[in-house]
């Protein structure tokens, strides 16, 4: 795992490009100069890590700063600051594939019956007559639909419990 000040290879398509990784977050001018106003000192950012199987992962963040290194030439990277990375949606990440098969035989461990059929474009669980969890053949995307209810909130966990957020 890079840590701050070390350069690695950027890979982009067919090009690679040495980059030097920094854990101080990129400030636009405006906002040094809003900082400094308030005397606020500038926290370094420490990337969320999960274990997804033997893994290590990490949500970062990155952008170009416009510099480069005297020694070696490589680009800066610096950290967004983290309220720019608030607006951006969650990321789910799975060691494998979530099947639905497998999902029924853990809802019906749980007492609860469920049906399973493939339909064109997507395969849908109904669990209960009631709450159906849908996975979209080609994007693989998995939903949870249904009437708000204890039901509702034990599948919706289940499907959650198959994946990692960052």
């Amino acid at each position: 795992i890079p840590v701050d000040g070390d350069t690695i290879q950027l890979t982009v398509g067919h090009a690679a490009y040495p980059v030097r990784l920094l854990d101080t977050p990129y400030l636009t001018k405006s906002e040094k100069e809003a900082m400094e106003v308030e005397e606020k000192e500038i926290e370094p950012v420490e990337p969320f890590e999960a274990k997804i199987g033997e893994c290590t992962v990490s949500l970062v963040d990155f952008v170009a700063t416009g510099k480069k290194w005297a020694v070696d030439g490589s680009l800066v990277l610096a950290p967004r600051r983290q309220e720019s990375s608030l607006n951006q949606p969650s990321l789910m990440l799975s060691a494998r594939e979530v099947l639905l098969t497998d999902l029924r035989s853990e809802v019906i461990a749980l007492g609860m019956k469920a049906e399973y059929s493939a339909l064109s474009g997507y395969s849908q669980l109904i669990i209960n007559g009631k709450i159906f969890v849908r996975k979209d053949n080609d994007s693989g995307k998995l939903g949870v639909e249904g009437p708000l209810c204890e039901d509702f909130f034990r599948v919706r966990s289940l499907v959650s419990s198959q994946y990692v957020t960052l």
